[in-house]
């Protein structure tokens, strides 16, 4: 029995001192891969790309160790109040844990170490508006962290104030490394000017009111002549149309001389004679030629005979006339 108990006890004793030893909770596999990928980085002198492996395992997944080493690569980078954050984040994540007090107290010294050189911006905000929205690069601030002193990093903020009806307001500020308070106080906002009103528009007059007559011009179009530009038109279209009807006679007799030379080599409907069936293909070709010349020289003529009829005129008598509620217009010519 005794044996026993001290088997037992030697047990528990393996345990506990192995649950000590282990991490809190398992790294997931990607928040693993990052937090790597980001020392070796580091390692290669590449502090602002390993910085951001190590902030993007962080969000996957926090720990005190990727917290402390995103901390010091941000202190390296010259940004003290995000080292600061993330050392102050990772001392409360080890106290809550317990049993890490090495790692503690590290984190808590070098956050401690970093707030003689932390900048701080105080927004100064004014009570009264209604509605009133404040941004610093474009995020929106809690109404609870205006009037107090955050950490901010060194560079330049623009900082925002909005709210329905007033006009915006807006300032650049800058954070130097040597700058510890900076204080901006948004002023009171300029009410956004009213538009006027819109004058009303008189409705329109009724359609069964006579209205009075209007009195019309006459207008006077002259030509240049009865060789108008359309008419000249015509006249070479006319020509080519003749052109192109005079080719398809041409192609038509061609067509009906090799058609009667295939006939007499192959009378019967059935030939075997190659001689004699070229010159059938040749007169279906010549033919079908014939018959699209004659097509577009009729078509041609047609056209232009359109055209010269309605060429311009030697003179057009243009006269518009406006009545009741209704409009025309009348034209005279010569053509």
């Amino acid at each position: 029995m005794i044996r026993a108990d001290r088997l037992c006890l030697a047990i528990a004793f393996a345990v506990t001192t192995a649950a000590q030893l282990a991490p809190a909770h398992a790294q997931s596999a990607e928040a693993e891969v990052l937090f790597r990928d980001g020392r070796n980085l580091i390692k290669r002198g590449k502090l602002a790309a390993g910085c951001d492996k190590l902030d993007a395992s962080a969000k996957l997944e926090t720990s005190v160790g990727t917290l402390l080493n995103l901390g010091d690569c941000r202190d390296k980078l010259g940004r003290p109040a995000s080292a600061w954050a993330a050392f102050r984040k990772a001392e409360a994540m080890a106290k809550r844990s317990g049993g890490d007090d090495k790692r503690q107290l590290e984190a808590g010294r070098r956050a401690t170490a970093l707030e003689p050189r932390l900048s701080n911006l105080v927004i100064v905000v004014p009570a009264g508006t209604d509605g009133l929205v404040v941004r610093r690069d474009g995020e929106v601030l809690d109404p609870a962290v205006w009037n107090t002193a955050l950490p901010v990093d060194p560079g330049s903020y623009t900082i925002v104030a909005e709210a329905p009806g007033y006009l915006p307001w807006r300032q650049v500020v800058p954070i130097g490394l040597d700058t510890r308070r900076q204080v901006v106080t948004i002023p009171g906002l300029e009410r956004a000017p009213v538009a006027p009103p819109v004058a009303a528009v008189p409705p329109p007059a009724s359609p069964f009111e006579p209205q009075p007559p209007v009195m019309a011009r006459q207008a006077v179009v002259r030509s240049g002549g009865t060789w108008s530009v359309t008419r000249k038109l015509s006249a070479g279209l006319a020509l080519a149309g003749a052109g192109a009807a005079g080719t398809g006679i041409y192609f038509g007799l061609h067509a009906k001389s090799l058609q009667d030379r295939a006939d007499r080599r192959c009378p019967l409907t059935v030939c075997a004679d190659p001689e004699g069936l070229r010159l059938n293909d040749q007169a279906h070709t010549a033919a079908s030629r014939a018959n699209i010349l004659y097509i577009a020289g009729g078509a041609a003529v047609a056209t232009a005979a359109v055209m010269w009829l309605v060429g311009a005129p030697d003179e057009i008598l243009v006269v518009p006339s406006v009545g009741d509620h209704q409009a025309a217009v009348s034209m005279t010519g010569r053509f």
